[in-house]
């Protein structure tokens, strides 16, 4: 017999949440496909740097899918505060399903361009922008508020987990397989997961009036995060970090180990390095409960900058994969953390917007990040661009630190509540205090 959606049976226990039907499928989901995820960026990088050896045609192709995410991220959000949220996963795993499976025929019959990928790449995107803020919003509706932690505990250590071994195994799967063979397993992944999803039964959305126009249910999402500053400003920061630090480094990364003689395969392994330190981090989330959510988001990602410092200094594979496991660890309890305040800090009805928002800034300045980081490596050399990167991304992860309300926030009551078998509240209920 099926577990009725927000109603966790059994004994308690940090994995109680996974007694919940509706969450467990969204987790074998995401498991499964975040693994296709992690082997695509390798095999992609790779596919381009073989086609034409350009440093600014990966930064491109990069960019492309990053565009339309930033573009459409708003528009996404609005529908998935108006249409089935399971419903709309569904359909983007789909579409990027068809994406990744075009990607891997055109690369593997040696018909691919630079041109088509980026294409392709920005239809990915597309999908992307309206599957991201439905996934944000719709834990809340499956899973009561005293496990909302451990299950973005339990969600950052299945993304994690799937980052590890993805980018472990892509090296030797573009070496055995081709760029196209792995990237085709990325597209089986999406069909897998969309089955998971078609299963879903997912309580609706309680709603505090009748829908409003496009345009008005736009700015009301603008209402919801323009009126709390600390959220407006951890979504800027996070902004002008990705931008400046985080974009850069996914060409940077690879071109300052191959100057060094180093393969994809290190590239990859580093990448799941910080994908297990982020799975450790997450797993702390269980037990650790910050009385300063946003100034532990904010230290946790400053550490952002020790990867293009540890470039800069000359740091070879072994010394950046120490950095990107210890800053894993970081960015696993930011996440976790980040994810709970949303949801327990903003009225359901308006989540899928505010995730939208969150999506938005995030990818906003990322494509940009990426395009320049190519041709200014070849014009300044990878060195001097880290230093660069390093040092502003300090100062645009810090000021934070000085607006009141960052310290001001506290979580909610219902984050430090024993995690006993309780009924959810009404979906779009005010969050307790």
């Amino acid at each position: 017999m099926s577990e009725a959606p927000g109603t966790p049976q059994g004994p308690s226990g940090r994995f109680a949440v996974l007694r919940l039907r509706d969450f467990r499928r969204v987790f074998l989901a995401q498991s499964v496909s975040v693994f296709g995820d992690g082997i695509t960026p390798v095999a992609l990088t790779f596919a381009v740097l073989g086609l034409t050896g350009s440093a600014t045609d990966l930064g491109i192709v990069l960019a492309a899918q990053s565009l339309p995410l930033a573009a459409l991220a708003l528009v996404g959000g609005v529908w998935a505060d108006r249409l089935p949220r399971a419903a709309m996963m569904v359909a983007s795993d789909l579409i990027r399903a068809a994406v990744q499976i075009t990607a891997a025929v055109l690369l593997l019959t040696g018909a691919a361009h630079v041109w088509q990928l980026a294409v392709l790449a920005a239809c990915h995107g597309a999908a992307e922008a309206f599957f991201r803020p439905a996934a944000g919003a719709l834990t809340p509706q499956i899973v009561p508020p005293a496990l909302l932690m451990r299950a973005n505990a339990l969600m950052g250590m299945s993304d994690n987990f799937g980052w590890m071994v993805g980018p472990a195994v892509a090296g030797t799967l573009v070496a055995v397989i081709g760029a196209g063979g792995a990237i085709a397993i990325d597209g089986v992944t999406f069909l897998v997961s969309a089955s998971f999803l078609a299963t879903l039964h997912v309580p609706a959305v309680v709603r505090s009036g009748a829908a409003k126009g496009f345009v008005t249910e736009l700015r009301a999402g603008w209402y919801e995060v323009k009126s709390r500053t600390w959220l407006w400003v951890m979504l800027l920061r996070a902004c002008l970090v990705l931008c400046i630090v985080v974009a850069p480094l996914q060409v940077l990364g690879p071109l300052g180990l191959m100057a060094q003689g180093h393969t994809a395969a290190a590239w990859g392994i580093i990448q799941a390095v910080f994908s297990a330190g982020m799975m450790a981090g997450a797993a702390i989330t269980f037990r650790y409960k910050p009385k300063r959510p946003m100034v532990m988001v904010c230290l946790m990602g400053t550490t952002a900058v020790a990867a293009p410092l540890t470039l800069a200094l000359g740091g070879g594979a072994l010394a950046l994969g120490i950095v990107y496991a210890a800053r894993g660890v970081g960015v696993g309890l930011l996440v976790a953390v980040w994810n709970t305040t949303l949801q327990t800090q903003i009225e359901g009805e308006a989540l899928g917007r505010v995730t939208a928002w969150d999506w938005m800034s995030s990818t906003a300045l990322w494509p940009a990040g990426l395009a320049v980081a190519g041709p200014l490596a070849q014009a300044f050399g990878v060195t001097a661009l880290c230093w660069v990167s390093a040092g502003l991304g300090l100062a645009a992860s810090v000021w934070v630190l000085f607006v009141r309300d960052v310290w001001r926030l506290r979580p909610a009551a219902v984050l430090g509540a024993a995690p006993a078998a309780m009924p959810s509240p009404p979906p779009g209920a005010p969050p307790r205090d």
